[in-house]
């Protein structure tokens, strides 16, 4: 039997939490950057691998940068934005937001102005750091000029932060499943995690939603490992291969959001 199911057309975005080592010195020093505390050096090469991914299959994407991480590789984020994918903040050195208070404005400032100097213009995307915020974080992010805010795992649609102080600011929140670092952080086998994503995926393109899938270029709950690399490329080819789908930076996609968005009252 034919299926005449309609399928619509879906928005997807690949991102990328680029944590290196930015991740290891939240607990130690660099000197102390040895063993289990040294998988963030392996980010570079997970880069590497993405880029080409990303390169070889006409797909644009976006890169959460902690700025810590873009004042000790400058020139990898440089790489990044080069290849054409956008670059957005994750904090400073992945703070805590909802335990900063005051302080909280000075650093997202701060983020904001160390990637701006290595890019070359201020990021208009934030992420908060393992998804935690204080009740004043969206509107001093709009007051900073960040036009979208991708923190949150509650919608499968862009959705306005009017009502939290955001103004023009959208949502473009994650999806749990999509995020690599939820599967393989319990050690799941390569095909249970293609299986996942692609169930996910199939369920969220037959209603038309958005999609905001999560990557990470470490080795240990990321996809930068060689035999991960291969996995993903599988599974982007089943994307294209079973559309309509369209790959699109999250800026791309709040750009689009915004112009349904309710203005601020």
């Amino acid at each position: 039997m034919t299926n005449t199911a309609k399928v619509t057309p879906m928005d997807f975005s690949i991102t990328v939490n680029l944590h290196g080592t930015s991740v290891e010195l939240r607990q130690v020093s660099r000197e102390r950057l040895v063993g289990r505390y040294a998988y963030g050096k392996y980010a570079a090469l997970g880069v590497e691998r993405m880029l080409t991914l990303f390169s070889d299959m006409g797909i644009p994407a976006t890169f959460f940068v902690p700025a810590l991480e873009a004042e000790m590789n400058p020139g990898l984020i440089k790489e990044i934005m080069a290849a054409g994918h956008e670059i957005a903040s994750n904090g400073y050195a992945l703070e805590d937001h909802s335990t900063l208070g005051d302080s909280e404005g000075a650093i997202l400032e701060k983020a904001r102005d160390v990637l701006a100097g290595v890019i070359g213009s201020a990021p208009v995307g934030w992420r908060a750091p393992d998804g935690l915020m204080s009740y004043k974080t969206i509107g001093l992010l709009a007051s900073l000029g960040y036009r979208y805010d991708s923190s949150l795992q509650d919608d499968d649609h862009p959705y306005s932060l009017a009502a939290d102080g955001g103004g023009r600011m959208v949502e473009l929140p994650q999806n749990e499943i999509l995020l690599d670092q939820t599967l393989f952080a319990i050690r799941q086998t390569h095909d249970r995690v293609l299986k996942n994503w692609t169930e996910e995926f199939v369920g969220l393109r037959r209603e038309g939603c958005y999609a905001n899938m999560t990557l990470h270029p470490r080795p240990d709950y990321g996809v930068g490992r060689a035999s991960r690399m291969v996995m993903l490329a599988e599974f982007l080819r089943f994307i294209r291969d079973n559309g309509p789908v369209t790959f699109r930076t999250c800026a791309d996609v709040a750009r689009s959001a915004a112009k349904q968005a309710p203005k601020a009252a």
